[in-house]
């Protein structure tokens, strides 16, 4: 066929698009949700793009951000990628100190939400949720629970449940588990009094009679699913796991827009509606800027939570803990970039004479500053409050007392020298955070 030929068929018969091939990074083990999710997507797109070539990739570990380290760094610019996340890695970002997170991807889609259970082995002596709670009251070392990953969605409910019935956070006895599959072992030999995770986790056990359902999270029942609400039970706490898909950074606007066209698809396929029903998960579809609002605000959220948590641990720990999260990972670079330049203050400015009113003024100027950058990353952005307050911390560590009539304050072009060094170390700090981290700081300006 000739090249006019072509262009002419391609104009009025259309050819049907071949879609781009997909790996599907699930960052957990098999049998858990993450990887439920990213298989049940593997059999949609497998028939609504007939041919089409995916895959799924298990990468456990750490609530996810193991497999999100690696995703972020190896697949940067990739199209053809796609990963699992939800509420667990957005909770395990912060409990693990990771230096990535989910700012670090491009959002595409929020696909589902999946309601908690609990269940115990069909043998169990708790026939109800309220004897569960009677003996964890009474002894609550004795009552094993297990989940998910330390942190996740499983974890958090059972911790918030304590608090609920007037028990620190820290008495949970909580056994975590890479995967839904381990977990469903372990209840099911024995090792642990109860297991909560999503429905569709144990679903194959409770139809079978295995497991028993003590009580679900949702604020009223769920339609095929017979068990009583927390709230039925007395216990005012209701919670959902939300799942979405996010691909790595680096795509061009159309690059991204594919992707979400090709999850609009799915999501409106009766394939994947189907599956919906049959996995008991709620349909949470969401894309573009109202994703990316509701992503920011989760992550507020569940610092907010974890931190009240911690908060009424009445175990604390006897040494100080910091945990650098995406959110306060710039007030550390603030005080490690401050901290060097008043170390330079206190190298450089070292006297024999004693302290003087000079040396004060130099020490209540770095301490403003020290205070002040915090503050400034927020409202003038990271480079531009950076270099600013660098300026100012290098001009009064070079300010001296005049020692004689002929002595002359700081040049202009000192004063220059002194922006450029500030902007190019504030520069360098900000690419390694935002481009080979993947954390998010403060605007550029």
């Amino acid at each position: 066929m000739t090249s006019r030929a072509s262009l002419i068929f391609l104009l009025f018969f259309p050819a049907v698009t071949v879609a781009q091939p997909l790996v599907i990074t699930a960052p957990a083990a098999p049998g858990g949700g993450w990887d439920q999710t990213a298989r049940a997507m593997q059999r949609v797109l497998a028939e609504i793009e007939p041919g089409v070539s995916v895959q799924v990739d298990n990468v456990p570990g750490a609530a996810g951000t193991i497999g999100l380290a690696r995703f972020i760094q190896s697949e940067r610019g990739n199209p053809g990628a796609l990963m699992v996340t939800g509420l667990v890695m957005a909770s395990g970002v912060i409990l693990n100190g990771s230096p990535v997170s989910l700012a670090g991807t491009t959002p595409i889609a929020r696909l589902t939400a999946e309601y908690e259970v609990i269940v115990v082995p069909a043998s169990s002596r708790f026939r109800s949720l309220g004897e569960l709670i009677d003996a964890f009251k009474k002894d609550p070392g004795s009552v094993s629970w297990g989940g998910g990953s330390a942190g996740g969605t499983d974890d958090l409910l059972v911790r918030l449940l304590a608090e609920q019935i007037g028990l620190p956070a820290s008495s949970v006895n909580y056994v975590a588990f890479a995967g839904g599959g381990a977990a469903l072992a372990a209840v099911l030999g024995g090792q642990l009094s109860a297991a909560v995770s999503g429905y569709a986790e144990f679903a194959g056990q409770i139809a079978a009679g295995q497991l028993r359902v003590l009580a679900i999270s949702s604020a009223s029942r769920m339609s095929g699913i017979d068990a009583p609400t927390l709230r039925e039970s007395g216990i005012a706490l209701d919670l959902s796991n939300w799942r979405a898909i996010v691909a790595p950074p680096g795509l061009s606007d159309a690059e991204e827009e594919a992707l979400t066209a090709r999850m609009t698809k799915l999501a409106a396929s009766p394939k994947w509606r189907s599956t919906l029903e049959q996995n008991g998960w709620a349909d949470e579809f969401l894309t573009g800027p109202p994703l990316r609002q509701f992503l920011l605000a989760e992550q507020a959220r569940i610092e907010d939570v974890l931190r009240r948590l911690s908060a009424t641990n009445s175990r604390a720990p006897t040494t100080l803990a910091v945990t650098l999260t995406p959110s306060s990972l710039p007030n550390a670079v603030a005080m490690i970039f401050l901290g060097a330049l008043a170390l330079t203050a206190f190298t450089t400015t070292r006297q024999s004479v004693a302290f003087d009113r000079q040396g004060m003024r130099m020490a209540v100027a770095l301490v403003t500053a020290l205070l002040a950058l915090p503050i400034a990353f927020v409202t003038a952005g990271f480079v531009a409050s950076s270099t600013l307050l660098f300026a100012i911390a290098s001009t009064t560590l070079r300010a001296r007392p005049e020692r004689s009539r002929g002595a002359q304050s700081l040049s202009a072009r000192t004063i220059a020298i002194d922006l450029f060094v500030g902007a190019a170390f504030s520069i360098a700090l900000f690419l390694l955070f935002t481009r080979g981290l993947g954390v998010m700081l403060p605007g550029f300006f």
